[in-house]
């Protein structure tokens, strides 16, 4: 999948991953307080124990794992990236096994990034409210002398109450439109099964 090594597409999905929450996160009154406590607790975690997870980074699997899972709306993301036609005639064990590859080829691919800005910082810049959907826009600056961007968190309450993020917007670069522009037209030409049992051998 060579869309998801690029540069951009990383800086997208990496500030979802380091704002990712545990169960304690998950159980704040507000998304600010999910995304900055979070990214706060993970990147403490990181620091404390980069040697480790620069000898071993499938120790940093399980972790990122952990703290991706509670807080994607991974049922709308699906939904976004296939479109609503092939949702529908997609199996529950076919959108189960969907979720489970895409995740686990997300996490493979940057986790190695996460490990290397583990100083990065967060600012949240405001917030909003509109038609169920919580905005949070924030800046990251990852250091290494690379210019810090904004990043807007799209959060929608699931059907367990919890805000969920169901979009992140890196400097104008939609995670889930990326994705639904890498995996679609393949989608549309080998059907769901074929890209499901690639992504699956690639995890």
């Amino acid at each position: 999948m060579k869309k998801f090594k690029k540069y951009g597409f990383l800086a997208a999905i990496l500030p979802m991953m380091i704002l990712g929450s545990v169960n304690s996160f998950a159980d704040k009154k507000t998304p600010e307080d999910i995304i900055l406590n979070a990214a706060n607790n993970l990147f403490s975690d990181v620091e404390k124990n980069k040697k480790v997870y620069e000898n071993d980074i499938t120790a940093f699997y399980v972790r990122v794992d952990e703290i991706l899972t509670p807080i994607i709306d991974f049922e709308i993301l699906i939904k976004s990236i296939i479109g609503k036609k092939n949702y529908q005639e997609t199996s529950a064990e076919q959108k189960n096994r969907f979720k489970i590859a895409l995740k686990n080829q997300l996490i493979r691919i940057y986790a190695k990034t996460i490990v290397e800005y583990s100083k990065s910082k967060i600012t949240i810049i405001s917030s909003s409210e509109t038609k169920g959907f919580y905005l949070v826009k924030t800046e990251l600056s990852i250091g290494k002398g690379k210019p810090a961007f904004q990043v807007i968190y799209v959060m929608k309450k699931s059907s367990d109450k919890k805000w969920k993020i169901v979009e992140v917007v890196a400097n104008g670069l939609r995670l889930v439109k990326s994705l639904r522009k890498s995996l679609l037209p393949e989608i549309q030409e080998n059907g769901i099964e074929s890209v499901i049992n690639r992504l699956e051998s690639e995890s």
